[in-house]
């Protein structure tokens, strides 16, 4: 009997231990959901910035002040139970309305931060390019400049010049809001060398590659339609080849700063390494930068001896093999907007 009576005080502790733990487990449970859930009143697409070098503890702080989460503590037990408090990522982020705070963890650690979109068209130089961003926001135009010359950056992707011009791939770009001008800048260099890829362009010879981008720059500028550009290619090649002086008015162009609807003669006087009608041979540098197409075109010019363009004001060149069927062309069509090749 005193058995059966052990034995049934036992089973009836193990009840309510189960009891216990149970209640225990639902009361865990549901404090779980409760933390993790919104506080009632936050507001919808919050804007919130973690600094670099924040720590989980002042993640969580800054969450509370922002009327993100419920409790601090629990967003910090959550990070530090998950073993993510190395993984939280620097950045911009926006949060609607009733996110959990599971979510706002997983959004910081992924680095899903606030984006911005901005595109680079051929043919633009670094300024153009800094202006442009400066403009949507998203660069402080001097820092921009200054990054374009940075060294680390120069020696990190060996670039053969004193700058990144020529190197900034004309494309879409999304990065991440805040992104500081050095970065952007890699990015766009990262881009290019991602894309030249795709034409097999022999950079073992530096002297070549440095021909090579610096004419493809020529040809971005003087080009518009997309079959003239081996074409004007292959004219700087031959000029260069038989000694002759390049004469692009984008090289001035591009000493003037701003672009001008019709060069007179002064302005292709003017002093500067970069003026291809005082000085023989290669600028010392690419001029802008080109795109896919231009780069093509420079590392496969066309097999023609043509030694002249010149503008036929529809966007169309004639191309000429003498410098008197030069002189017909440019009678004929006027001395275009842009360029024409003068001896």
């Amino acid at each position: 009997m005193s058995g059966k009576i052990q034995k049934s005080k036992k089973f009836s502790r193990i009840i309510k231990i189960l009891v216990i733990l149970t209640g225990f487990l639902v009361t865990i449970t549901a404090a779980f959901f409760y933390l993790n859930s919104p506080p009632p009143e936050a507001g919808s697409n919050t804007v919130f910035i973690v600094d670099p070098g924040a720590t989980v503890l002042d993640i969580s702080n800054q969450l509370k002040e922002n009327n993100l989460i419920r409790s601090k503590m629990f967003f910090y037990l959550l990070v530090k139970l998950a073993g993510k408090e190395r993984d939280m990522k620097a950045g911009e982020y926006s949060f609607e309305r009733g996110i959990k705070n599971t979510d706002i963890l997983r959004t910081i650690v992924e680095g899903r931060v606030v984006t911005v979109k901005f595109t680079v068209p051929e043919g633009y130089n670094c300024r153009e390019i800094a202006e442009k961003l400066s403009a949507l926001g998203i660069v402080d135009r001097e820092r921009f400049i200054q990054a374009c010359k940075d060294k680390e950056i120069l020696d990190k992707y060996k670039i053969p010049f004193d700058s990144v011009e020529g190197f900034l791939f004309p494309d879409t770009y999304i990065v991440a809001k805040n992104l500081n001008e050095k970065k952007i800048v890699e990015v766009m260099v990262k881009n290019f060398f991602r894309n030249v890829k795709k034409i097999d362009l022999d950079m073992s010879d530096p002297e070549k590659f440095k021909k090579v981008i610096i004419i493809a720059s020529l040809v971005e500028k003087e080009a518009k339609l997309d079959e003239e550009r081996a074409l004007i290619a292959a004219v700087f090649y031959n000029r260069l080849e038989k000694g002759k002086r390049l004469e692009s008015c984008a090289t001035i162009q591009y000493i003037l700063g701003k672009p001008k609807e019709r060069l007179l003669i002064s302005d292709l006087r003017v002093k500067s390494p970069y003026n291809t009608y005082l000085n023989n041979g290669l600028p010392p540098g690419p001029i802008s930068n080109p795109g896919l197409k231009s780069l093509m075109a420079a590392a496969n010019p066309a097999n023609v001896d043509y030694l002249f363009f010149v503008s036929k004001r529809d966007g169309s060149h004639y191309f000429s093999k003498t410098y008197s069927e030069h002189l017909k062309a440019i009678k004929k069509y006027g001395s275009g907007k842009l360029t024409h090749h003068l001896s």
